[in-house]
């Protein structure tokens, strides 16, 4: 079964779960861990949920916030456990594509292609906007 956990720094991890379960309703197989916002160690957090919702049959895709990070670095350790995925540096665009993704869709090239598309939606509004004028004189801000 395609499981996410959602793993960031602070409240992030929640407060994107919250929004994309707005849009596409409750999830039951999207899982948050907020870091560094207790004392408990994010290893404990990952550890306690790899042993209470993954098993050995689940795909588990694990989407941090910082490449690099505590966080992050922690999420690699787990690269082993199984049929594992790690994602970093995502948005709400990168997180919907995964909770509508088939579970025989769970490859390397898709969860690639996934990403890429996510970083299209990253866009400079001011610039957009000035080619919509350019483009349409009756658009104006």
């Amino acid at each position: 079964m395609k499981k996410i956990l959602i793993a960031t720094h602070g409240e992030f991890a929640e407060g994107i779960m919250s929004s994309a379960e707005i849009i596409l309703g409750k999830q039951e197989n999207l899982f948050f861990i907020n870091a560094h916002v207790d004392h408990i160690p994010v290893d404990k957090k990952i550890e306690t949920f790899l042993a209470e919702n993954v098993s050995e049959d689940d795909n588990l895709i694990i989407i941090t916030d910082v490449f690099g990070g505590s966080v992050n670095q922690t999420a690699i350790r787990y690269l082993s456990s199984g049929k594992v995925n790690i994602i970093t540096g995502f948005n709400l665009p990168l997180l919907l594509e995964l909770i509508m993704l088939n579970e025989s869709d769970i490859t390397p090239e898709k969860l690639k292609e996934i990403t890429e598309k996510s970083k299209e939606q990253i866009i400079y509004v001011n610039d957009e906007l000035l080619k919509v004028n350019d483009e349409d004189d009756e658009f104006e801000l």
